[in-house]
Order: C-alpha cells, then sequence, then structure tokens
C-alpha cells in the first residue's frame, strides 16, 4: 500500500472516506442497539403472550433471522463491491438499512392487524440482515483499503469504532424515552421514535458516500483484466481457507458480543429485575466506555501485530464471562456496569484487531466477497443465535449464569483457530492482488 506522502490527496480523502464510512456503520449498530434496548417492549407488541420470557425468546428469534439473511448480503454485495466498486456498494447498503428501518417504526402491532405484525416484523429484519451482511465486510474492506500500511489495525477498528457509536446513541435515545415518557405512552407510541429517527442518517449517509472517491487499492484492480466475473466463485474456489480461519475467529467474538449487545439489556432487565432506567444508564455508560477502548486496541494492534492481541481477546472470552455474570447478578446499577465493562473488553479486543486480520485473508480482487461472507456466516450462526441461546439456557437449567458457558465456548475454539491457523504479525505481509 502506498504511504500517506505518495498520495497527496490521502488526508482529505481519509477524512472524507472515515466519516462516510462511520454513518453507515453508526446507522447499522443504532438499529442494533436500539432493537435490544426495546425488546422488552416488541416482544409484548408483537408477540403478546402471558409469559414474558417466552415473549423474549420470540423476539430473539426474530433477531436472529436479520442475522440469517447477512450471508446472503454478503454474497450480492461482495460480488458487487469487488466487481463494481465498493463505493457503489457502500451507497445501497446505507440506503436499504436506512428505509427498513424507517419502515420498522411504521408497523402496526399485533393488537391491530394479528399475526400480519410478527410477520411484517421479520420482513423488515430481513431486509435490515440483507444490507448489513453488505456493510460491514465493504466499509471495513474501504477503510483498510484507504490506510497507511503502519495503521491498518487502527483504521479497521475504527469500523467497530463508528458502529459502536452508533449503539452509544440508540441506547442513549432510549434511555431518554424511559426518562421523559410514561411507560404506557412508550409502549404505545413512544417505542417508534428511535426508529423513525434513523431518517436523518440515512439522507447524511447516503450523501457523504456519493461524495467519497474509490479506493485505492481497488482503482489498481479495477481493469477489466484483473476484475473477476465471479468473485464469490472465486472466493469459495481459491480462498475456502482463508473463509474458514475467519468463520474461526468470528465465532468467540460473535458469541460474546451478541451477548453483549443484544442480549444484557433485557437480561440486565427481565431476569435481574432491574429498573428500565438503571438498567439503560448502565449499558450507555458501559458502551461508550467500549468505543474507547476499540481504538485502543485498534492502535496496540499495529504496534505489537495482530495476532497477540487476538490471542489475547480469546483469552479474555474464556476468563471473563462467568465472573462477569456473577457481578450483574448481585443487582444495582455499580455491579451492572462493571459486570458490562468486563465483558466489554474482550469484545473491544476483537473489534480493534480482527477487521485488519480478516481483509488480509483475501487479495484485493476478492476481499470483499472473501471477507463479507465469511463475517457474514460467522455472525448469522453464532452472534444471531447467541441471545436465544443465552435465554433459553436460563430457562432449561434455571440458572442466570448459564449464558456464561456458551461464551467460553466459542473463545476457546477461536483461542485454538487462532494459535494454529494464524501466522504473525499480518501488517507485514505482502498483500496480493
Amino acid at each position: 500500500m502506498p504511504s500517506e506522502e505518495a498520495h497527496p490527496r490521502a488526508t482529505s480523502l481519509n477524512r472524507r472516506s472515515i466519516v462516510a464510512v462511520g454513518i453507515g456503520n453508526g446507522l447499522e449498530f443504532y438499529d442494533f442497539a436500539i432493537f435490544a434496548a426495546l425488546t422488552p417492549v416488541i416482544s409484548q407488541l408483537f408477540f403478546p403472550s402471558g409469559d414474558p420470557l417466552s415473549s423474549v425468546l420470540s423476539t430473539f428469534a426474530v433477531f436472529a433471522v436479520g442475522f440469517l439473511m447477512r450471508p446472503v448480503g454478503a454474497i450480492f454485495f461482495g460480488r458487487l463491491a469487488d466487481g463494481r466498486g465498493r463505493k457503489i456498494a457502500m451507497i445501497l447498503a446505507v440506503t436499504i438499512m436506512g428505509v427498513s428501518t424507517v419502515l420498522l417504526g411504521l408497523l402496526p402491532v399485533y393488537a391491530q392487524i394479528g399475526i400480519w405484525a410478527p410477520v411484517l416484523l421479520v420482513i423488515a429484519r430481513m431486509f435490515q440482515g440483507l444490507s448489513v451482511g453488505g456493510e460491514f465486510g465493504t466499509s471495513a474492506t474501504f477503510l483498510i483499503e484507504f490506510a497507511p500500511s503502519n495503521r491498518r489495525g487502527l483504521y479497521g477498528a475504527f469500523a467497530f469504532f463508528s458502529a459502536t457509536a452508533g449503539s452509544v446513541l440508540g441506547i442513549f435515545l432510549v434511555f431518554v424515552l424511559n426518562l421523559l415518557m410514561s411507560t404506557d405512552n412508550i409502549n404505545s407510541w413512544g417505542w417508534r421514535i428511535p426508529f423513525l429517527l434513523s431518517f436523518p442518517l440515512l439522507v447524511l449517509g447516503f450523501y457523504l458516500r456519493q461524495r467519497v472517491a474509490e479506493s485505492p487499492e481497488f482503482q489498481e484492480v479495477k481493469t477489466e483484466e484483473a476484475r473477476l466475473k465471479s468473485p464469490v466463485l472465486t472466493v469459495f474456489k481459491e480462498h475456502w481457507r482463508g473463509i474458514l480461519i475467519v468463520i474461526g475467529i468470528v465465532l468467540g467474538f460473535a458469541t460474546a458480543s451478541a451477548t453483549v449487545q443484544a442480549f444484557l439489556p433485557s437480561y440486565i432487565r427481565t431476569v435481574i429485575g432491574l429498573s428500565p432506567r438503571v438498567t439503560l444508564g448502565s449499558v450507555l455508560i458501559a458502551t461508550t466506555l467500549a468505543v474507547f477502548m476499540v481504538l485502543a486496541f485498534g492502535h496496540l494492534s499495529d504496534r505489537y501485530g495482530t495476532k497477540p492481541i487476538l490471542v489475547l481477546a480469546s483469552v479474555l472470552t474464556v476468563a471473563l464471562p462467568y465472573p462477569s455474570l456473577i457481578i450483574i447478578g448481585l443487582g444495582g446499577f455499580g455491579s451492572a456496569l462493571l459486570g458490562q465493562v468486563i465483558l466489554w473488553t474482550p469484545v473491544a479486543a476483537f473489534g480493534g484487531a480482527a477487521p485488519a486480520a480478516w481483509a488480509e485473508m483475501f487479495p484485493t480482487r476478492v476481499r470483499v466477497s472473501g471477507f463479507g461472507i465469511a463475517y457474514g456466516f460467522g455472525t448469522a450462526i453464532f452472534a444471531g443465535s447467541a441471545p436465544f441461546v443465552a435465554t433459553w439456557l436460563i430457562e432449561l437449567t434455571g440458572n442466570d449464569v448459564a449464558p456464561a458457558w456458551y461464551m467460553i465456548a466459542g473463545g476457546a475454539v477461536t483461542l485454538v483457530v487462532i494459535i494454529t491457523c494464524v501466522s504473525g504479525k499480518f501488517h507485514s505481509q505482502k498483500r496480493t492482488k
């Protein structure tokens, strides 16, 4: 990759690209966060039941449907990004994502149209999953291809930084709703507000992404001779080992990140029994701290290498879930906050180091396809199922700490994959086209 000095426009292009990518990733995880934070409300509105835990399980099943669409999105957008460019794929992804989120806020509930309410909810989540499947692989690749060779970890980390910042915004809005509105008003119409407020983000993201330049590395391989007619088939045929390794790394990250982001808000409120305000307050502070931890780990991966940080993330995923859930189970704001910060640490370590590692598993001409497909399948299987499995484990065992074992198992498998299959410092590898 040429240095920043070799590209006079690098500084302005990088800043514009970072902002454009950040808006899209922020919108992606903004929806992720508000859906998780509003799960107790959505579950009763779309899946009314006498058993609150059963309603939550149904809502988490819908949550999983969105993840199952990610591989489809990765294949579609991977072909588009590797064939026609990263920019057009990012524009389309942010558009589908924003429109789907706004429409979700307009859906009628079960009391109004019966069974069609959850059906429409599932359809909206499917389109969101489709867009997310193309969004993250494309945007993270785009950032890394803009990065100087010695800062690819930090640039890749910004993909998760902006995504986590979107989560903070979503949680903050739901927190404000609970401060300003009564429970009855939130349940009747207030829950729609965070979804509808995604419209300004959609417009801003669309505008900014139209104005960015194509990534330098794609520009170098965009000739007809270098581009592939079927990048998806090529990546499965020639880079299947890279796909399997990335899925192995995603496993530990996905089980931990989906648990801490999607499961814990509902867990703290429904199982531990804290009030919505206390729950959302602790979630908001913990997620805000995680935003900065992601960038710190991205910087460390540039300094010490990607593999050591990934090993650390895996070890922490094995070591921390059980004591974290025990601390949260003590009850109270302080315990909830401390337990979440502890669990966020391995997630932030993965988020800071993994994107550059995943991107460098694949050459430029199939990079979005390889990255996106591996990440999409990994998150579909392990992240999409995490909240459901965690809730099911509690219902099955009667043990509130049982979800820890799912994260521990994921971290253990990922640790083995990293130690046995991942080479040393990624950033020193020669990047083939």
